[in-house]
């Protein structure tokens, strides 16, 4: 009798974490990657796209997600986009034999970090969303964008203008693009995206690029020269 009732017992026990665990094990079958592509109206890919997704009841961002870092080499930032979630603290390490001066005056950021070779005395911290254009007070070719998000899921479109996502639950979300080239007045391209669906192709409208910067430097360059002799 007691065998009985300790097998029915026990029987039920598994049951009942059966269920409690049937949950969770769809929302994980659910989770899918999802690739996001950008491109100009007429399909050409578009690199550098910060990229986010959001979808109702979606966990809030971390107190103190991973550092980044946005490096110098070569007079030139690296990545030239950086996507980060709100939080992040960032690191700028100058690995050119000439000194820099990084500085942002942008509405989400604003920090000057004066001249130096290597790391700086302190990483900057972004608690703010928005896009903070960051430059060389010395260099003025040297330009780069770090997009503070509050999204649960962000990325960077590669050379082929793609994006991947990871573990994203089958849910509709919502996709929001920013570019650079964003033209008339844009901050932001936002789109909807139908569940179970994990391919979205997004042509943006944007204006033309800027003609590049003189590779042979620039006055504050030529100044700065003079002054250090």
């Amino acid at each position: 009798m007691f065998g009985t009732l300790h097998r029915q017992t026990w029987n039920s026990l598994l049951a009942a974490v059966a269920l409690l665990a049937l949950p969770l094990a769809c929302d994980i079958a659910q989770a899918r990657d999802v690739r996001i592509q950008v491109t100009d109206p007429q399909g050409r890919a578009l690199a550098n796209a910060a990229v986010a997704l959001r979808w109702d009841g979606a966990p809030p961002p971390q107190d103190d997600p991973p550092p980044a870092v946005m490096s110098q080499r070569e007079m030139t930032f690296i990545p030239h986009v950086l996507a980060i979630p709100v939080h992040t603290s960032v690191t700028f390490p100058n690995y050119d034999p000439t000194r820099h001066h990084v500085y942002s005056f942008s509405q989400a950021k604003t920090f000057d970090i004066k001249l130096y070779v290597g790391f700086p005395q302190r990483p900057e911290y972004f608690d703010t969303p928005g896009v903070v254009s960051i430059g060389c007070n010395i260099h003025d070719q040297m330009q780069a964008f770090i997009v503070v998000m509050d999204a649960p899921r962000i990325a960077v479109t590669d050379s082929a203008g793609q994006a991947l996502l990871t573990d994203v639950p089958d849910v509709p979300r919502e996709v929001e693009i920013w570019h650079e080239w964003l033209s008339h007045g844009q901050t932001a391209v936002v789109r909807a995206m139908p569940a179970d669906t994990d391919f979205m192709h997004v042509p943006i409208d944007i204006a033309p690029p800027p003609a590049p910067a003189r590779p042979d430097g620039t006055s504050l360059q030529e100044r700065f020269n003079r002054i250090a002799q």
